[in-house]
């Protein structure tokens, strides 16, 4: 990995600056609100991926194919004034201001109170890696014992993150353990910071690669104590987003990526779920007995997970598929369902097995996710066999699925 030293200023714009870093690098500080900035690295001035399907501020709702990544749209981008110092550069707004150093290091500051309190900072001995051979990209601040991280999406143990490790890799970690393991299913690289000093604030990295993040676990004697972000390819593109809260905070962190959609309130009740019913040989009248004790034992019960086994032909699942001797009238059943008061969601996965009944049909159309060396589609393991993803950041694949 070569660590990011040197820079200058490349150019001024009117919501931030462009740095030139070690004469090949750009380095992008954009003001997008007056307490959401932008810190984006292009590696050799280019863009890993030139799209985001995190960002979607308010009235900029992204379709399938996403949002261009150095859009601005959404985000007011208010001015800021830039000025230089004895040790480098200063870039000015109204709530935030952030100090640039040599060697390459970020200094924020937050306006509280009528003056200027420390915010956050980068690790002073080397805050940006880039790697040589390989796509790896890493990004290292301070850390204090005291300061206290939150977030990370789903993730085992405390709610407390401080003093841990992570990794944001998807995996279906059926049955996992809920102190210990990691990683499990969802990829949310984004925390919240509440520092020794009081301060509040989020980190919000927009890179889909598998990445560890060190929530100051590690001790390296050449550096002082430090948290980091280490992605295996992507953008380096993250935000930091200031509150006087936590709550604060969180409100703005929607701001950027967008909010929830508001859901059903049948999805809001107590929906039941197990493998063994799709399972069994009788899935459908298994499925139907749940019904009759729920009603027995007065559980009130608004939607039921119906899980894969119902998509089984000998012993693999195959999505789209109703397997009629487990289940003979899957109408009936979603009619009892039904007329219980209780929503049926199928579970659907968007793989098709290497055998399954219309993976040619998906490749000659080209709806699969291809291997970047052969432009075949990829293959991977997945439920009982291997498979392909089905890629739909492409239109048609949506159309077909």
């Amino acid at each position: 990995m070569q660590t990011l030293k040197n820079w200058t200023l490349d150019h001024e714009n009117p919501d931030g600056i462009t740095l030139s870093v070690e004469d090949r690098h750009l380095l992008h500080i954009i003001v997008l609100e007056d307490d959401i900035w932008r810190v984006w690295l292009q590696k050799n001035g280019e863009t890993a991926l030139d799209r985001t399907w995190l960002i979607s501020p308010p009235a900029t709702p992204n379709g399938e194919t996403g949002r261009p990544r150095a859009s601005r749209d959404g985000f007011t981008c208010p001015p800021v004034t830039i000025s230089e110092t004895a040790d480098g550069l200063t870039v000015s707004g109204s709530r935030l201001r952030l100090h640039i150093r040599r060697p390459l290091q970020l200094i924020w500051e937050a306006l509280e109170h009528g003056a200027w309190q420390p915010l956050a900072a980068d690790r002073p001995t080397g805050a940006y890696e880039l790697g040589r051979r390989r796509d790896d990209i890493a990004h290292y601040m301070t850390h204090d014992d005291r300061d206290r991280y939150y977030g990370l999406g789903e993730k085992a143990g405390t709610i407390d993150r401080s003093g841990k490790k992570y990794q944001m890799r998807s995996l279906d970690a059926l049955g996992y353990n809920a102190e210990t393991t990691d990683p499990l299913y969802k990829h949310w690289p984004y925390y919240q910071v509440r520092s020794a000093a009081g301060a509040h604030y989020g980190v919000f990295y927009d890179n889909l690669n598998t990445a560890r993040f060190n929530m100051g676990n590690e001790i390296d004697n050449y550096h002082p104590r430090y948290r980091s972000y280490h992605a295996e390819g992507g953008d380096l593109d993250y935000y930091l987003i200031h509150g006087e809260n936590i709550a604060a905070v969180t409100k703005r962190f929607l701001h950027l990526t967008g909010k929830n959609t508001f859901p059903p309130k049948w999805s809001l009740g107590y929906s039941g779920s197990t493998m063994s019913y799709t399972d069994a040989p009788d899935a459908q009248q298994q499925l139907q007995k749940f019904i009759a004790l729920c009603r027995e034992h007065a559980i009130p019960c608004d939607s039921f997970q119906l899980s894969s086994g119902y998509t089984s032909i000998n012993g693999k699942r195959y999505v789209f598929n109703w397997n009629r001797d487990k289940i003979p009238d899957p109408k009936a059943l979603a009619q009892t369902f039904r007329d219980a008061g209780i929503r049926l969601a199928a579970n659907i996965k968007p793989c098709l097995l290497h055998d399954h009944p219309r993976y040619r049909e998906a490749a000659a159309k080209n709806l699969f996710v291809q291997d970047s060396d052969s432009g075949a589609p990829e293959t991977s393991m997945f439920w009982d066999a291997e498979g392909s993803h089905l890629d739909f950041t492409n239109p048609a694949t949506g159309q077909w699925w």
